[in-house]
């Protein structure tokens, strides 16, 4: 578990290191499925906290951790070699990055990291999302791995047309009530209660199973589901119904709705979302209109 997330959780919540180990060893028992690592970041996103370190150092990554985001160098690279694996032959590269703290070898297998990585030249800049390190068990030593969630950025200037682009985007705290706006951000939480709105289709009315009057004659069923979107300074309430929810649930490649619910909920898919600012008994909550998964902006 990282440590930087527990002082996190210590600061904001005013826990104790212990209490924080023994609610998540609670959580273990009632969920037994996730990992400690995926119930401390529930518990850093309960308390507020965007669970994502976007400034990783090379020296740091000495033991297994997920979401690694890091800025570096390319020091070396070796050529790609086949490999079989399970009867099916498939590429794999590797290479190395620094940084003023160190160096660390780096794994992938995705053929679009391996084109890129063979175009770049040695002592290129290279940004690196949503990576995961582990030790390799043949000689010990810590690696990072790309896998299908990562990305990364070899020594890209933004055109002019992309700084355009930016300027269109606000940030929550500038949205008005009413109205429509752009916004870049991470989710950072979605509930995974409720996510079916039932109305009846006559009366209009929301209903638990069937309408007092109408019956089931009528009933339809709409998708819904709330979160919380973060932008990097302000977080609002948001919510997506039909083909925005399809869109937001299709960014997690998990089988079961609550297992796709539960990755994205930690802040690793950054997304441009189309919503309305909407006021309710004054509270401001967003309502998308349209949303698409956004490469990392690191």
């Amino acid at each position: 578990m990282e440590e930087w997330i527990i002082d996190k959780i210590i600061e904001k919540s005013k826990l104790s290191k212990e209490e924080i180990i023994k609610t998540i060893s609670q959580r273990k028992m009632q969920f037994p499925d996730l990992t400690e690592d995926a119930i401390l970041r529930m518990l850093a996103t309960e308390n507020g906290i965007i669970p994502i370190k976007r400034d990783y150092k090379i020296k740091e990554i000495n033991q297994r951790i997920n979401h690694v985001n890091l800025s570096a160098k390319i020091k070396r690279k070796f050529p790609p070699r086949t490999v079989n694996v399970k009867g099916r032959e498939a590429r794999v590269m590797n290479f190395v990055i620094e940084d003023e703290s160190g160096e660390i070898p780096v794994v992938t297998w995705d053929e679009n990291y391996i084109d890129k990585i063979m175009k770049s030249r040695d002592g290129e800049n290279i940004s690196i999302a949503n990576a995961y390190a582990k030790e390799n068990p043949f000689n010990g030593i810590v690696e990072l791995n790309l896998g299908n969630g990562s990305a990364i950025s070899v020594n890209q200037t933004e055109s002019p047309k992309k700084e355009a682009e930016k300027e269109e985007y606000k940030k929550i705290a500038d949205i008005h009530d009413g109205e429509y706006a752009n916004i870049n951000g991470f989710i950072t939480r979605l509930f995974s209660d409720d996510i079916y709105l039932i109305r009846c289709s006559i009366c209009k009315k929301k209903v638990d199973v069937e309408c007092d009057v109408h019956k089931d004659k009528a009933l339809s069923k709409t998708l819904r589901i709330r979160g919380v979107l973060d932008d990097g300074l302000y977080s609002s309430s948001i919510t997506f119904f039909d083909k925005q929810a399809e869109s937001l649930l299709s960014l997690s490649q998990q089988q079961d709705v609550k297992e796709k619910l539960n990755d994205i909920s930690f802040g690793l898919y950054q997304v441009n979302v189309s919503a309305k600012m909407n006021k309710f008994n004054e509270n401001y909550s967003l309502t998308a209109r349209n949303l698409v998964k956004a490469d990392y902006n690191l």
